[in-house]
């Protein structure tokens, strides 16, 4: 979500080769990856690649992501027009990485990374809320499909339950989901 006040994101903060998100509406982000080409601090802008085409953008407006969990993006090659800024960002931050070609990809990745304890406990958090919570969630809105009430009641009675630990949104839309399915 764009910040309400300007620069509350640095530039500094993005490196050359991160895979990025933009935020479309303050809950959307856009369904392509771009890769940060560029990064100018002078004009607190972010040059990313999108599969489009080259352009600078606010740091406030983009969020970085896994290129593991979100996938490849798409473009990989700087496209954009050379400038002052952008040989300046090079030269400081580093170049966008080049496709490399498959035959060497094995010898270059020799490394495997390592999962970290603070990974580890990220994904038992997230499988944990997603069994517990979410499944709980599913199965109490199922019951009240199966007892008849209508998505206004089921809403009322999975509130009550699960309105504290839950938000309201994954509350409105599971709900929307299971009765549009049936």
């Amino acid at each position: 979500m764009p910040a309400l006040y300007p620069s509350q994101v640095a530039a500094e903060s993005f490196r050359t080769g991160d895979c990025v998100r933009k935020f479309v509406t303050e809950w959307n982000v856009t369904p392509f990856l771009g890769v940060v080409s560029h990064v100018v601090p002078a004009t607190c802008k972010v040059w990313v690649q999108w599969p489009v085409g080259n352009s600078p953008e606010d740091p406030e407006t983009l969020v970085k992501v896994n290129p593991i969990i979100s996938g490849m993006p798409t473009a990989v090659v700087d496209c954009g027009y050379s400038s002052f800024e952008k040989d300046l960002s090079e030269k400081n931050f580093g170049g966008i990485p080049k496709r490399m070609d498959p035959s060497r990809l094995r010898s270059h990745f020799v490394t495997p990374r390592v999962m970290t304890a603070t990974d580890k406990m990220a994904i038992r958090i997230s499988h944990t809320f997603a069994t517990n919570t979410i499944g709980k969630l599913v199965d109490e809105i199922s019951t009240c499909v199966s007892a008849g009430l209508s998505d206004v009641q089921a809403y009322n009675r999975v509130f009550e339950k699960f309105g504290n630990f839950c938000s309201d949104h994954i509350i409105r839309s599971s709900i929307e989901k299971i009765y549009q399915g049936r």
